[in-house]
């Protein structure tokens, strides 16, 4: 396996994989648009220093990625902060440690940014994924609640 920087000839295959980490998000949380398609987004922030997205390869094959950026201090943050936004792994390459590796890698790029913490969202009913962030070092810090209206 291959970890590296993602190139602008990657833009759209991780657009697709976008698509289905929403897709996939979409069995947990009935709010969300199966039907949406991220178009030209990627595009937009490959070459954006305070972001980063790392692609995972086997056989020279996309397989995974990892997005996150920079957020800045403001008036009421007192520290700058790494966001990971997005992860998602193919399902057939799925307990490979391809998370596990794109993860390690983004900590080394927060790390080189000069970040002390990283934030992530990860749905209650994911499991996986909440196991996932918890074996790499992830405490539950906050919680966002939601009230359903009939």
């Amino acid at each position: 396996m291959e970890i590296r920087k993602a190139r602008m000839e990657d833009a759209k295959e991780l657009n697709s994989l976008l698509t289905l980490l929403i897709r996939d998000e979409g069995q947990y949380d009935k709010n969300i648009n199966m039907n949406f398609e991220v178009t030209n987004m990627y595009e937009n922030y490959i070459n954006d220093p305070d972001r980063i997205i790392l692609v995972a390869l086997i056989d020279n094959k996309i397989v995974g990625y990892i997005y996150g950026f920079k957020q800045f201090k403001d008036e009421v943050s007192t520290k700058d902060i790494g966001i990971l936004d997005a992860l998602y792994v193919k399902e057939d390459y799925r307990t490979l440690g391809v998370a596990n590796s794109l993860i390690k890698e983004f900590k080394k790029w927060a790390q080189e940014m000069a970040l002390k913490e990283i934030e992530v969202n990860v749905l209650v009913a994911n499991t996986k994924a909440h196991n996932l962030y918890l074996k790499n070092d992830f405490k539950t810090f906050s919680e966002k609640m939601k009230c359903i209206i009939d």
